[in-house]
């Protein structure tokens, strides 16, 4: 049987097509921008296409920080809710040195009885 010998596609030749096949891809998936930021959904375009900081436009989208510790009140009322056994370990594994995580060995210990 003879061989058939193939050639190997250098990779100039492959970066090129790569680079096409993203472009195009590129060209025909994504929407136009400047359509999506007069209808306001990209804030940060219009903050950076005017030259403005884009630190003002995130400060509008960025949410204000909780605080911990209402978080894990939170947490732990949910697994109390709960009331399962899965519940209550995940809560003591995550917050093993908040002192809600000895209320929650207490409540364990009575589900478990």
């Amino acid at each position: 049987m003879p061989r058939v010998l193939r050639k190997k596609a250098s990779p100039a030749g492959l970066t090129t097509s790569l680079a096409f096949t993203i472009s195009l891809l590129t060209a025909t998936i994504l929407p136009d921008l400047s359509s999506l930021s007069q209808k306001g959904h990209f804030s940060m375009t219009k903050a950076i296409a005017s030259d403005g900081k884009p630190e003002a436009a995130a400060e509008n989208t960025m949410p204000l920080a909780r605080d911990p510790k209402r978080a894990v009140e939170e947490e732990y009322q949910m697994a109390r809710r709960l009331n399962t056994v899965q519940s209550l370990e995940l809560f003591i594994a995550r917050h093993p040195d908040d002192p809600l995580a000895a209320k929650a060995r207490a409540d364990l210990r009575l589900l478990s009885r």
